[in-house]
């Protein structure tokens, strides 16, 4: 059946209409005529898959990727770039408008990356076996499809040389993908790396490692950090299993910003897009302002913002719930002589109440996972006095959602987005909050 493409959807998927039911269509784009098969209907909603492509957008182009179609990661490469950014912020435009009722002459230009292609500068990938031979590859959406992977052209390129090179010492001492059964074998391979340095760390089951293969991939150039971490839960969204074990090599892996140096442990978070993450701290930066008594970070991970943060007020506090990345954060608050920043590790909104019923807080910045800010930290921002919030975030659906509550106490000033992921579907946005 044929479908007029209208919008695009928040994965990146066209949306058109068959008698005002919408149909999402993976690998559609906005102003295209599709052929369609019916994979899914119910009343509200239904699925499409393109049987061929009517009528062509001038925006489309041809992937450089071989395994993009079936991957699925990037969904927005057979556009050009300048429609990709047309995309992002009409998403971010609509969410807004919809949720938040916002005035859309408040939204900026979409600040572009400039690196469109080989920019992530981690890779979390699944491994598996191909004609006998350890691979990484991506898992088909909504499936248990492995598709094996040669390069991913979105991962920077010393990541992915780094990447094969230990791939390679992994396949000359025979190390397999993970056995369900055995509970052995490898289950992912983490890799991040800044500045021509990188830190490995191997997810497998409970068992140890060839020590010769461990000295042969820590004698590879630029690997410093060495890492190994049992996970054997099947049903988890995790990772990284609870036990982590230094292999060999230093226990970090550091990142110049600004400044300072900040040390990087394996399951601490930082932007994946090292370049377009510090242009969105010196945004935020700018829009906190200098001269302030206190300024909270919620969310503060690795302390990167909260650093950056140092000389705009008396005393910078971070929170963060996971104990490794507040860790990492003193750490870098004492190698940098930083002595008005100090890590709390907590509960995002438990602590705010805590230091908001205190003290006064003159800005609270907040970056909180694509969910969003939960009901409790909603609340404790209600009832506060907090003057100023600088909300990041990298969800326009969750944001809005949030903006739409904390709109009955305060103003949206700025809303400032960035392309921090060309090629997909996400968007991170910045918004100025000021206290009526």
């Amino acid at each position: 059946m044929k479908v007029m493409i209208k919008k695009m959807g928040i994965n990146g998927e066209g949306i058109g209409y068959l008698d005002r039911l919408p149909v999402f269509i993976p690998g559609a784009l906005c102003g295209e005529e599709v052929d369609i098969k019916l994979t899914e209907k119910n009343g509200r909603y239904a699925k499409g898959k393109i049987v061929h492509i009517l009528k062509k957008s001038k925006k489309r182009v041809r992937p450089i990727c071989e395994i993009q179609r079936r991957c699925g990661a990037c969904p927005y490469m057979v556009a050009d770039y300048e429609e990709q950014l047309r995309f992002k912020q009409e998403d971010l435009r609509q969410s807004l408008i919809k949720y938040a009722h916002v005035d859309p002459r408040l939204i900026k230009k979409i600040q572009p990356s400039e690196k469109t292609l080989f920019y992530r500068n981690q890779c979390k990938l699944p491994c598996a076996m191909d004609n006998g031979e350890l691979v990484n590859g991506m898992y088909m959406p909504n499936s248990n499809i492995f598709i094996p992977m040669t390069t991913c052209y979105v991962h920077e390129k010393e990541l992915e040389i780094m990447r094969k090179r230990i791939l390679k010492v992994l396949n000359r001492y025979h190390v397999r993908s993970y056995d369900w059964h055995q509970k052995r074998g490898l289950r992912y391979l983490i890799l991040r790396g800044f500045e021509g340095k990188f830190q490995c760390t191997l997810v497998s089951g409970e068992e140890n490692f060839d020590p010769a293969m461990i000295e042969e991939l820590l004698s590879l150039e630029g690997l410093t950090s060495l890492w190994q971490s049992y996970q054997t839960q099947k049903k988890t969204a995790e990772l990284f299993g609870p036990k982590m074990i230094l292999l060999g090599g230093e226990k970090y892996l550091y990142l110049s910003l600004g400044s300072f140096t900040l040390p990087v442990s394996p399951r601490s978070f930082f932007q994946l897009n090292t370049q377009q993450a510090k242009k969105m701290y010196a945004c935020i930066a700018e829009m906190v302002g200098k001269g302030h008594t206190r300024i909270v970070e919620a969310y503060s991970g690795i302390g990167g913002i909260s650093m950056l943060l140092k000389d705009h007020a008396q005393e910078v506090i971070g929170i963060e719930i996971i104990k490794d990345a507040v860790l990492n954060a003193r750490q870098s608050a004492r190698d940098n002589h930083i002595d008005n920043v100090q890590f709390i590790c907590a509960d995002a909104a438990d602590k705010l109440l805590y230091l908001s019923k205190k003290s006064s807080i003159d800005v609270l910045v907040v970056d909180p996972p694509r969910s969003g800010l939960d009901e409790a930290m909603l609340a404790v921002i209600m009832r506060s006095k907090i003057k100023k919030i600088i909300y990041v975030s990298c969800n326009p659906s969750t944001l809005a959602k949030n903006l739409a509550v904390l709109k009955d106490r305060y103003d949206v000033e700025q809303i400032v987005p960035f392309d921090m992921f060309p090629n997909t579907a996400k968007v991170e946005t910045i918004v100025a909050l000021k206290r009526r």
